[in-house]
């Protein structure tokens, strides 16, 4: 099979011909039918800054595609079965995978960085890693459940615990934080506001359903900004990783408010505490990647016509562009959301 692998030093993906994964018990082999290129894997392939556990490795982990063949003891899924592999690898065994909360393992780990990704023609996994998917969903769209827009909807949805009233503020409107905005609509009557600095993805934002949009390059205080626009917050979800937005915004925040905090940035994750954190009994909150509720969950929300993910869809490429998309992606040409790799 055609599979796109990076080599341990190198700044760019090899195209190689590499042999198609055999099956064991439990296994299916999934044909791919459509990738996306996350920002990680910018961060992994052209950075150099985050790192798979070995090499050579094939990266992409927000893949969909059809069951090609299963192995023996699988029950779920037969073959031509539409499916989303869910983007986290775990244990299987502790607690936490056995009650469904995978992303608390402490062998939690991402297709393509700990094992073998989707930038290929097949892929093979347990079949606990898969999610059906509707035919009325389209395959790029269901690709991007797995991590787009599955993690801000733990981070909205389930860590939030966002009310149907909630007013909701989205630090950072990239490939995550959009789908957080576009969730938080989907879930709130209240108002969602998005803050960037990047005007593209203010745009993006308003498509998405945001109420109001601050231009962080506009604003001294975040926080002064948001108290002048909305009164008050009571749902603050951080998809920038940049404190100061976080500190500055404390002002900002209703009382029993909750600050859920995705983003990873390139300054330490601290910041002062003030006593109003006390008096407003306000919670902070991490969240990282999502759980097996997330996906069945999202693809109820698509099918009822509460959550539109076609504009997140900017390109569908073949393999053999994967280098451009990846490069296309950093650059932010034509401002994108999600490029799909179709292999």
């Amino acid at each position: 099979m055609k599979a796109a692998v990076l080599e341990s030093g190198k700044r760019s993906l090899d195209l190689k011909e590499v042999p198609i994964p055999k099956l064991t018990a439990g296994q299916v082999r999934i044909k791919v039918k459509a990738c996306g290129i996350c920002g990680s894997d910018v961060h992994l392939v052209l950075h150099g800054t985050l790192k798979c556990t070995h090499y050579p490795q094939i990266p992409g982990h927000e893949a969909s595609g059809i069951v090609d063949e299963v192995g023996e003891n699988v029950t779920k899924f037969k073959k031509g079965d539409r499916v989303v592999i869910g983007a986290g690898t775990s244990c299987g065994k502790c607690v936490h995978c056995l009650s469904g909360r995978e992303n608390l393992c402490k062998e939690i780990g991402v297709f393509g960085f700990d094992r073998p990704g989707s930038f290929a023609e097949f892929n093979v996994m347990e079949e606990r890693y898969l999610y059906g998917l509707p035919d009325s969903i389209p395959f790029e769209q269901g690709a991007i459940l797995a991590d787009a827009v599955s993690t801000p909807y733990n981070a909205v949805k389930f860590r939030g615990a966002i009310q149907e009233e909630d007013t909701v503020a989205i630090f950072g409107c990239g490939g995550l934080g959009i789908h957080g905005v576009g969730i938080a609509r989907a879930l709130t009557k209240g108002k969602v506001i998005a803050l960037d600095v990047d005007r593209g993805a203010l745009e993006n934002a308003l498509a998405y359903g945001a109420d109001e949009v601050i231009n962080l390059r506009e604003v001294k205080n975040p926080g002064k900004a948001l108290k002048e626009s909305v009164q008050g917050v009571d749902l603050l979800v951080d998809f920038s990783g940049r404190m100061s937005n976080i500190e500055e915004s404390l002002r900002a925040m209703n009382r029993g408010g909750r600050m859920v905090m995705v983003g990873i940035g390139r300054d330490p994750l601290k910041f002062a505490i003030p006593f109003s954190i006390i008096e407003k009994q306000i919670s902070i909150i991490g969240s990282y990647g999502s759980d097996r509720r997330a996906i069945p969950e999202l693809v109820d929300l698509c099918v009822q016509g509460k959550l539109n993910l076609t504009k997140s869809i900017s390109d569908i490429r073949p393999l053999d562009r994967i280098n451009e998309s990846l490069k296309d992606l950093e650059d932010r040409k034509g401002n994108p959301i999600r490029f799909i790799i179709s292999p």
